[in-house]
């Protein structure tokens, strides 16, 4: 029997990196193949959120590093902006050429949201004052604003001016991830205290739905399928993605998935959902119907490799995964992973 090229790849790169190959000559393809390893000389411990950046690349927040590391669209290590605290979430914006980073604090400083500039990774401004706990970033294209979860809720700074709003939205609880309408005026909170996904409306910056589950508890992971009408929250006890309604906030599936998950998303060109956790998978679950979905991907990655990202050129769809290093002899490396169609 003939074995394609991608189980070919794929096996040789599971031996490689010290994995078990995924596939038999005789099994279907997975529906990722992991093809490139980049090391990262020096950078050791947890590994945090992605950003897409300039140039086709990627910047990861190499939170027990205390840095951000950056690689370009050919897979090279351009820059590390060191001297974070505890780095948590990243995000470039485009539109103004700056990377944004949220530092969680507890070693150094206080925490802090910093701004640099996207191409020489020059300093501009730092947000100092109340941002304990700064988390998760998210842009809003629409208002120009940077959304920045922290401790007590999520703090507004306007990204034209570089000010930070006088707003916050508050909740009972340090949320977690998050994912904002581009259609609505919604966001959406996970809330892993209480096992709940809070529904806030911009317009009058009140929660105006909470949707609890009874049966599971914990959820950081999070993304949308706004077309369908469909969120995804991932809850880590036990292990499993939540499939909401938007519309009535009822639970039309629940998918066991990958143990200590911290990033998903969703691909809306083919219907997938692709979930990372740190037992050492990556997950994928074609979407059927809005309602319904099948997992046809359980692909080894590394241990501790938690978050990801997902990006598009012309011609290829994949993503790529942090792999941390836990010991200062050892160096983290990013996986990157192309999307394969049946």
């Amino acid at each position: 029997m003939q074995t394609s090229a991608v189980s070919i790849l794929l096996a040789a790169t599971s031996i490689l990196w010290g994995v078990p190959p995924v596939l038999a000559q005789s099994g279907p393809r997975p529906p990722i193949a992991i093809v490139q390893k980049i090391p990262l000389p020096g950078v050791f411990g947890r590994m945090d959120h992605f950003s897409l950046v300039r140039g086709g690349g990627v910047a990861v927040a190499a939170l027990g590093n205390n840095s951000i590391e950056i690689v370009d669209g050919s897979a090279r290590v351009i820059a590390s902006i060191p001297g974070q605290d505890m780095p948590q979430g990243v995000r470039y914006v485009q539109e103004i050429d700056k990377i944004f980073v949220a530092n969680g604090g507890a070693t150094k400083h206080k925490p802090d949201v910093r701004v640099y500039t996207a191409d020489k990774y020059e300093l501009v401004k730092t947000f100092d004052h109340d941002f304990e706990g700064a988390d998760n970033i998210r842009y809003d294209p629409a208002g120009k604003l940077i959304y920045v979860s922290y401790e007590q809720g999520l703090a507004m700074i306007n990204a034209t001016t570089l000010e930070r709003l006088p707003t916050n939205y508050k909740f009972p609880e340090h949320p977690e991830s998050y994912q904002l309408e581009t259609n609505g005026s919604r966001i959406f909170v996970n809330l892993p205290l209480a096992g709940a996904v809070a529904v806030l409306d911009r317009k009058s910056g009140q929660v105006t739905e909470t949707w609890k589950v009874g049966d599971a508890r914990t959820n950081f992971a999070m993304a949308l399928d706004e077309d369908s009408h469909r969120l995804f929250s991932v809850f880590r006890n036990p292990s499993s993605v939540k499939v909401f309604d938007t519309e009535s906030g009822r639970v039309v599936a629940t998918l066991p998935c990958v143990v200590d998950v911290d990033d998903i998303w969703f691909e809306p060109t083919r219907k997938r959902i692709y979930v990372t956790g740190g037992e050492g998978f990556v997950d994928v679950f074609q979407q059927l119907d809005p309602d319904h979905y099948t997992r046809i991907g359980h692909v080894p990655t590394a241990i501790g490799a938690r978050t990801s990202i997902i990006w598009a050129t012309r011609t290829r769809q994949g993503m790529t995964i942090a792999a941390p290093a836990y010991y200062p002899d050892g160096s983290a490396a990013l996986l990157g992973a192309q999307f394969v169609d049946y």
